[in-house]
C-alpha cells in the first residue's frame, strides 16, 4: 500500500503484516491471528469493509481481542445487484462479531441503523479529524483553480467530475487539478486531451496538500462518501467545497455558507461560476470553511473520543 512505508521508522510500530487490498485470504486471516495472539494484543479496530472482514473474522477464529470497526461509507450503489447483497448480508453478521461499532457521520450511522449492519447501543460517531496544516492556501492570481483528490474508481465518479470540467474547456482563466489514480485515469487523460480540456493530471503524490493549497474551489463528485478527509483539508486551508449532496459531504458542506452542495451537473457549473464571479460571497464562504474544521474536525478532539473508547473496552 503507498502510505505503508510512513511507518517504517516509527518506534512504536513492534512489526507489520501486510494483507491483501481488497481481496480476502484465510491464509492471512490465520496469520493475522496468530500475530495478536503472539503480540498480546487486546484491541484491533478496522476501518472500512475489507478491513471488517478480517476483523470480525477473527472473532470466528476464537480471538479474544476486542474488535473495533469504524465504517467509512455505506452505500446502496454497487456495480452488481450480488455485491450489494453480499456485503449487507455480511454486515448483518458480522455486527454479532463487533464490541463497538464507529461511524463518521450521523448520516452514516442512520443508514446503518436502516440496514440492520450494527446494534445501536454499541454504536457511537465520532467525525473524522486532521492536524491543522503548516501549509498556507496559495492561490495563484491569474487562476481559478478547481482542485479534486480522487481515487478514479466507481464510488468518486470521476466522469461526473469531467462532464463538469468539460463545460468550462474555453475558460482559459478555469483550470482543474485532480490528484490520485485509478482504473479509470488514463481513459479520462485521453479524452480531456482529445477535447482540449484543462485538466492537470498529477497522479499519485504523497503530499497532496501542496496541490491543494493552490485551489480556489474543492470539487467532489462522489457516489457516495463516510466523512470525506480531503473535503476537511479543503476546509483546514479556507476553501470553499462544492459536492454531491451525498451522506458525509453534507455533514461538512452547509449549503449556501462553506460552499455548495448539488445532485445535477448544471447545479455544479452554476455554483463554480458564482464563486469564480462573486469575490465578496466568495471570502465568506473562506472563512465559513476555517471555521467549521475548528469547530468539528480537529484531529485533538478525535484523539480524545477514540482514546475514550479504547480504555472502556
Amino acid at each position: 500500500m503507498p502510505y505503508a512505508s510512513s511507518w517504517d521508522n516509527n518506534t512504536r510500530i513492534i512489526e507489520k503484516r501486510y494483507i491483501p487490498y481488497r481481496k480476502f485470504s484465510f491464509k492471512h486471516l490465520i496469520q493475522l491471528q496468530k500475530f495478536i495472539n503472539e503480540n498480546n494484543i487486546n484491541i484491533v479496530h478496522s476501518h472500512g469493509n475489507g478491513a471488517g472482514f478480517y476483523s470480525r473474522g477473527l472473532k470466528l477464529l476464537g480471538c479474544k481481542a476486542k474488535i473495533i470497526h469504524t465504517f467509512h461509507g455505506i452505500s446502496d450503489q454497487y456495480t452488481s445487484k450480488f455485491k450489494y447483497i453480499l456485503n449487507i448480508l455480511s454486515g448483518q453478521i458480522f455486527k454479532f462479531f463487533t464490541d463497538k461499532f464507529i461511524l463518521v457521520s450521523n448520516g452514516e450511522l442512520k443508514s446503518a441503523k436502516e440496514k440492520k449492519i450494527l446494534f445501536e447501543n454499541k454504536s457511537i460517531v465520532i467525525y473524522n479529524g486532521i492536524e491543522n496544516s503548516s501549509i498556507s492556501k496559495k492561490t495563484p492570481k491569474d487562476t481559478f483553480n478547481i482542485v479534486t483528490i480522487s481515487r478514479f474508481d466507481f464510488q468518486k465518479n470521476m466522469d461526473f467530475a469531467y462532464e463538469i470540467a468539460h463545460a468550462f474547456r474555453h475558460n482559459t482563466n478555469i483550470k482543474f487539478t485532480w490528484i490520485g489514480n485509478g482504473d479509470d485515469l488514463e481513459k479520462l487523460r485521453e479524452k480531456a486531451k482529445l477535447n482540449n480540456v484543462n485538466i492537470d493530471f498529477t497522479g499519485f503524490t504523497i503530499e497532496p496538500l501542496n496541490y491543494l493549497a493552490k485551489g480556489s474551489i474543492y470539487l467532489s463528485t462522489s457516489r457516495f462518501e463516510g466523512l470525506p478527509y480531503a473535503l476537511i483539508e479543503a476546509a483546514s486551508l479556507r476553501i470553499p467545497i462544492i459536492a454531491t449532496n451525498v451522506v458525509g459531504n453534507n455533514e461538512i458542506v452547509i449549503h449556501g455558507e462553506n460552499g455548495f452542495l448539488f445532485t445535477k451537473k448544471e447545479e455544479a457549473i452554476n455554483y463554480i461560476n458564482i464563486l469564480y464571479r462573486d469575490i465578496e460571497l466568495y471570502n465568506k464562504m473562506e472563512d465559513k470553511a476555517f471555521t467549521m474544521y475548528i469547530e468539528k474536525f480537529t484531529i485533538d478532539s478525535m484523539i480524545s473520543q477514540l482514546m475514550s473508547i479504547y480504555k472502556n473496552n
